[in-house]
């Protein structure tokens, strides 16, 4: 099936639905497949490519549900061209960063909350409303982060 085209305001987005590997017929800045595999089913997230302006490369970006969207039902919807804006009202954008947590000195990848995409126009509401991981995956001490998602095993430093 590969990437469907979505519109999100002024952008024409691909988007890959659950098991379906994230691909181009050109370079996508910062991907990385293995990560892309490791997410590629994940529950809560979809993949996302966009070129924020022309001439700028493809990015690849995550949009996230904590709202218990059925991602199955929306994928559904995309490929057969009946999904609406409000198919994604629960949705924010993400992105994979490396952090560590402070308090235990675990490294990890998370998806992290990207406040400097606008592809919703009332991303900040829909933040506020969006749960985060505030919990150390390792101590389960409090992490200060916008984290939507942890990627990969921690790693104790």
């Amino acid at each position: 099936m590969g990437g469907l085209t979505m519109r999100f305001r002024k952008w024409d987005t691909q988007y890959f639905p659950a098991g379906e590997l994230v691909g181009a017929d050109e370079p996508i800045a910062g991907f990385d497949e293995l990560e892309d595999r490791l997410l590629a089913d994940h529950p809560r997230m979809r993949r996302i490519l966009i070129r924020l302006r022309p001439g700028w490369p493809l990015l690849r970006y995550f949009l996230h549900w904590s709202d218990g969207t059925d991602l199955a039902a929306l994928d559904r919807r995309v490929a057969a061209g009946t999904a609406t804006e409000e198919d994604f009202a629960g949705a924010i954008v993400g992105e994979p960063y490396s952090t560590s947590h402070p308090a235990c000195g675990a490294r990890f990848r998370v998806i992290e909350f990207e406040t400097t995409i606008p592809l919703f126009s009332n991303g900040v509401e829909r933040s506020r409303a969006h749960s985060f991981r505030n919990e150390c995956p390792v101590c389960g001490g409090h992490f200060n982060g916008n984290a939507l998602e942890f990627i990969t095993p921690p790693e104790r430093s």
